[in-house]
């Protein structure tokens, strides 16, 4: 791996408004090991670990090669970490627990009483 892997991976990190924290979680890694990634210091990434931090920024992996900046993702990162721990679940769980959350966003929706 040449060091503009990194510095690609570092940019869209930055387009996407995520911190180097946000990153790791979301792709399933460590802090310390992805930087060591942006900073070139990892001379070899696999494809695994690529295609995680690609799905994490929500852009290919071939813009992560190439080096082209791709609009920052619709979706926030902590919208992106709550998609993951429900899908970590198991489909009936999931569901309770999307539905819990709607019922909690129409309560916070309501005008309160003064």
């Amino acid at each position: 791996m040449n060091n503009y892997l990194g510095k690609n991976i570092a940019t869209q990190r930055h387009v996407a408004r995520m911190t180097q924290e946000q990153l790791a979680e979301l792709s399933d890694m460590t802090i310390n090991y992805l930087s060591k990634i942006e900073r070139g210091v990892v001379k070899q990434i696999g494809a695994g670990s690529l295609y995680r931090i690609a799905k994490a920024l929500n852009v290919s992996m071939e813009s992560l090669v190439e080096g082209t900046t791709e609009a920052a993702p619709a979706v926030s990162p902590q919208r992106q970490l709550l998609n993951q721990q429900l899908d970590r679940l198991d489909p009936i769980q999931s569901d309770e627990y999307s539905r819990l959350f709607f019922d909690l966003l129409k309560v916070a929706e309501r005008p309160t009483d003064q």
